[in-house]
């Protein structure tokens, strides 16, 4: 009776959502804001996207939702994603007799983003941009439970994402000085 209690699995790991809230959003003189996205992630090993608590491209919707706001009443921003990969390679790791005595890294996760913000004229022609890039990478220990393994992409992800808004954040007023400042 004990083993058939010790078989059943732990209680889904329960993430918070992905939010980029903690500074005031940037305000732009624009009717809307939009995404396309350019990267399509393949469905094939070793591309990991569709198995993440929260992909890098969901990662980035959020960043749009939480950082960037649409206060005027005329013109289009557009925030391009050019590349939101997630992969993992296995690592060789010791089969042998030492191998057993031993946790090793059995697998490197890396996840790059790439994201154009875009201020698009009356023909929806580009008229000014900031492009980002980011890139994280961790390796996971072997033995791993599924609950740590998505802590650790989600963190991952938040990670990648955070570096990419503090590359951008600071270009904004910048490139986008004549559609800034709107309380």
């Amino acid at each position: 009776m004990l083993a058939a209690c010790s078989n059943n699995p732990p209680p889904p790991l329960r993430l918070p959502d992905m939010t980029f809230a903690q500074g005031a959003p940037v305000k732009f003189d624009v009717a809307r804001i939009e995404i396309q996205v350019d990267y399509k992630a393949p469905a094939a090993h070793p591309h990991i996207e569709y198995d993440m608590p929260v992909s890098p491209e969901n990662a980035v919707r959020n960043w749009v939702r939480d950082r960037l706001k649409a206060v005027g009443s005329n013109g289009i921003m557009r925030v391009v994603i050019k590349n939101a990969s997630a992969t993992e390679t296995p690592l060789s790791t010791d089969q042998g007799i030492t191998g057993m005595f031993k946790k090793e890294q059995a697998a490197q996760v890396d996840e790059a983003l790439e994201v154009s913000i875009q201020m698009l004229d009356e023909r929806q022609f580009v008229i000014a941009e900031v492009t980002g890039k980011s890139s994280r990478s961790r390796t996971e220990p072997e033995g791993q439970k599924l609950n740590e393994r998505d802590r650790l992409l989600y963190d991952l992800t938040y990670d990648l994402v955070k570096g990419f808004n503090d590359e951008v954040t600071p270009n904004l007023p910048v490139a986008f000085q004549k559609w800034m400042g709107m309380n």
